[in-house]
């Protein structure tokens, strides 16, 4: 048996979870718009999943954590929706790119729950930040990316979430003094390159077990390096010790972006960098104890359950969209 808990994420990186109104809220504007039937067994697994959103964005106040809830109720449900065989992925992944670019449906006559959520998603978003337009379309940008590399014809493209999850960071502080033109500079680039390489890494490892279960597992580093390189155990400890890596070149290059900045812009900047290593350490505290990646199965001790009561990725996603 192994532990998550050797995977290496800075005390500092994780601050207690926020309030969870927003959860209870947003998980009844699903309802409404029947991406989800209203019962104990939904809403369980909708919190379950949810709670992320508290634990992502920690600091954020109530009107934040609303947007942030229902920006990672899109994320989750898409990527739950794009894996499985309840649609055409390459279609659903055009219907969604074409709500979130164009703010219009791609097919009148044939439109989605999911569709008609993102859209309203879409509309709050762009409403929250005002006057900020550019953030806005980055926000945009990134989403879309990220959609499309989680069409399964898509693999080749890798996105762990953490750029468009920081340009969320980023739309909940719309009157940042910090210009969108940051996400140019190379030092900036490479910090947050390496957040989304600590994530994936640690993802690999937590959705491991869900993966193989879905058979979705192929593409997974801890499945495909012990061909090369030989046992789970070695595979591991690889990844370990690559996070270990990453996550000092992570607190240098923060430390210089800093350092460089001008000074009207520093606490902008190091709310955002701050935002950044904050997803990062919710979402390690946050996959510990969610039900999504529980599996009896898993090779890690944290994950492993035989709760009846635990709601699994298989045992709802035929209820996440009525086609």
């Amino acid at each position: 048996m192994y532990s998550i808990y050797d995977f290496k994420c800075p005390s500092d990186w994780i601050e207690p979870a926020a309030d969870d109104k927003c959860i209870y809220d947003c998980y009844k504007e699903v309802v409404n718009f029947k991406i989800l039937e209203e019962n104990k067994q939904t809403f369980q697994f909708y919190y379950g999943t949810l709670s992320s959103t508290i634990n992502f964005y920690p600091l954020c106040n109530y009107d934040q954590l609303v947007i942030a809830c229902r920006f990672l109720t899109f994320v989750y449900f898409v990527d739950d929706i794009l894996e499985s065989n309840l649609v055409d992925s390459n279609l659903m992944s055009k219907k969604i790119e074409t709500v979130l670019i164009d703010g219009e449906y791609l097919d009148q006559s044939d439109i989605s729950n999911i569709e008609k959520y993102t859209m309203f998603f879409r509309g709050k978003a762009r409403e929250f930040v005002g006057d900020k337009i550019n953030i806005f379309n980055q926000f945009i940008k990134f989403l879309v990316e990220w959609t499309n590399s989680n069409n399964p014809f898509n693999k080749a493209i890798v996105n762990s979430g953490l750029y468009v999850s920081l340009s969320m960071a980023m739309l909940l502080n719309p009157n940042t003094k910090v210009d969108t033109n940051i996400w140019m500079n190379p030092r900036f680039e490479r910090f947050v390159c390496n957040g989304a390489y600590q994530m994936s890494a640690f993802n690999d490892c937590v959705s491991y077990a869900k993966e193989i279960r879905s058979n979705c597992h192929l593409t997974n580093p801890l499945y495909f390096l012990q061909k090369e390189i030989g046992s789970f155990e070695q595979v591991y400890k690889l990844i370990l010790n690559f996070n270990i890596k990453i996550v000092n070149e992570i607190c240098k290059d923060e430390e210089i972006l800093l350092k460089e900045c001008p000074d009207h812009q520093k606490d902008d900047l190091k709310y955002l960098t701050r935002s950044m290593k904050l997803i990062l350490g919710g979402y390690y505290s946050w996959s510990l104890k969610c039900n999504r990646y529980k599996d009896e199965n898993s090779p890690f001790i944290e994950q492993r359950s035989i709760n009846n009561d635990v709601i699994t990725f298989d045992n709802i996603v035929n209820k996440i969209i009525k086609l």
